[in-house]
């Protein structure tokens, strides 16, 4: 293994795994293990034709929050959205000011699927394509989808006050 690439690719890659295993988990230790265990997970089993690392590392946090949830179905509660609208995640040190908290507020009151989207593509930069293919639906389908969210978060915005 080469520790010196594994490092780069942290680099450059852990802010986005982090927040989409927040966004997925609801809890930021939790996001914080998930990350660590899909980043040597993903560096030791690429594929070839993997579009790019990226990609490959979010569909591996993907697979393991999937098998968290399998070994601990009985104890998980839903999280995310309690904790995200809180504000106590990373997520909320990032968006710093009250337009922006509005917006992850009503983010995190979406539905896992739907918010799990919006997340992969416009918080870890996941183009829609890519997004689609992780989640295993059509561009089509994800392209109607985030058509739907945006009027929704529009909306959502606009009923506090915010233009948008």
């Amino acid at each position: 293994m080469d520790a010196e690439l594994l490092e780069r690719l942290y680099r450059e890659h852990s802010q986005a795994a982090i927040l989409y295993c927040t966004a997925l988990s609801g809890d930021e230790e939790l996001a914080q293990d998930l990350t660590a265990d899909a980043f040597v997970k993903a560096y030791l089993t690429l594929p070839e034709n993997v579009p790019s690392f990226r990609y490959w590392l979010l569909r591996v946090c993907r697979n393991l929050w999937i098998d968290h949830l399998r070994k601990h179905r009985r104890e998980v509660r839903n999280l995310p959205v309690e904790r995200l609208a809180t504000g106590v995640t990373p997520e909320s040190r990032l968006l710093r000011n009250e337009r922006s908290r509005c917006l992850w507020n009503a983010i995190a009151s979406l539905p896992p699927p739907d918010r799990e989207l919006v997340t992969l593509h416009y918080f870890s930069g996941v183009p829609l394509e890519e997004a689609a293919g992780l989640l295993g639906i059509s561009y089509s389908a994800a392209r109607q989808r985030m058509v739907r969210l945006r009027r929704t978060l529009r909306q959502r915005m606009e009923e506090q006050g915010y233009d948008f």
